[in-house]
């Protein structure tokens, strides 16, 4: 049988403490990471007594990483199959675009834009439309059931048979009672279920 070298026990060993080494992540303005990494390893030393207390070696590495300019997976595929729940589309920019017939249900849309954007018989059922912008959007038919409106802007959206049930519209922007009107059920969060 053939013995190990002990270069390869004390490269496995510096292996195995490496992953278990203290790691401290430094982040600087300019965008980049730098993990420094400390392990402490036992001097390997020819066996000596119980009583003695071995050295140590300290080995220091440092590796330099870039952040990623988004921390967010967007969930932007879905809008070719139209079915967009639980869809993370926080601050896309929709501007424009025709996306009539989609479920953005549950989808999380905070922030995001729909400036002159189609979105006929679209669904928002509970969506998070926090600081969404349907500035001159077509909201034909949109059904808005539950869904969070806070600094919603409404300026120009034509809301033509739109469902606003269960909603709070104190904090909605640029919502005239022209467009109201036009809207084909409405209740205020609170009240009776709207069918």
């Amino acid at each position: 049988m053939m013995k190990t070298p002990r270069v390869v026990l004390i490269a496995l060993t510096l292996v195995v403490l490496g992953a278990c080494g203290d790691i401290e992540v430094v982040s600087n303005t300019s965008g980049e990471v730098a993990v420094t990494t400390t392990l402490e390893v036992p001097a390997v030393d020819e066996p000596s007594a119980a009583t003695e207390v071995a050295p140590t070696t300290t080995i220091e590495t440092t590796t330099t990483t870039m952040v990623p300019v988004t921390t967010t997976v967007l969930d932007v595929v879905c809008i070719k199959t139209t079915a967009c729940q639980y869809a993370n589309l926080v601050g896309v920019d929709f501007s424009r675009l025709k996306l009539d017939f989609i479920d953005f249900s549950v989808a999380n849309l905070g922030g995001a834009s729909f400036v002159g954007a189609n979105l006929s018989n679209s669904i928002f059922i509970r969506a998070d439309l926090s600081a969404v912008n349907f500035e001159g959007a077509t909201l034909k038919n949109v059904d808005m059931t539950a869904a969070v409106l806070t600094a919603v802007s409404f300026k120009g959206a034509n809301l033509e048979g739109a469902v606003l049930c269960d909603v709070d519209l104190t904090t909605v922007l640029d919502l005239t009672k022209a467009q109201l009107d036009q809207v084909k059920k409405f209740k205020t969060k609170g009240k009776v279920y709207c069918p």
